[in-house]
């Protein structure tokens, strides 16, 4: 299971950087309100709130690297559930969160 880490990790930082070089190359041609939430309406705001976005995919990023167990990974291991399901869990959940921080990014960058 430790190389699936690794290698998540490796897939997850080289998104991370991907959606940090489209961001700053990007950056003039991003309009100054940009969506920022699609729900029961449309909100918009302002592009720096794509800075915002993209420090968190990075804090989450780290925490998940240096793997720190969400609540939900805890509650797994506290069940006595085995180890690779644990971990398995904990690569979804860290992919899953940074293709949906980075796809927030881009749709902004792409549009």
């Amino acid at each position: 299971m430790e190389k699936a880490r690794k290698i998540t990790n490796l897939i997850s930082w080289g998104i991370v950087i991907i959606t940090g070089f489209l961001l700053l190359f990007n950056w003039n041609s991003i309009p100054e309100s940009v969506i920022v939430h699609i729900g029961a309406g449309i909100s918009y705001g302002s592009k720096n709130t794509l800075i915002v976005l993209f420090i968190v995919e990075i804090v989450l990023n780290i925490l998940f690297t240096l793997q720190y167990d969400v609540s939900f990974i805890r509650e797994l291991k506290k069940k006595k559930v085995s180890y690779g399901l644990a971990e398995a869990a904990a690569i979804v959940i860290q992919i899953a969160a940074v293709i949906i921080l980075s796809v927030f990014v881009l749709l902004a960058v792409m549009l």
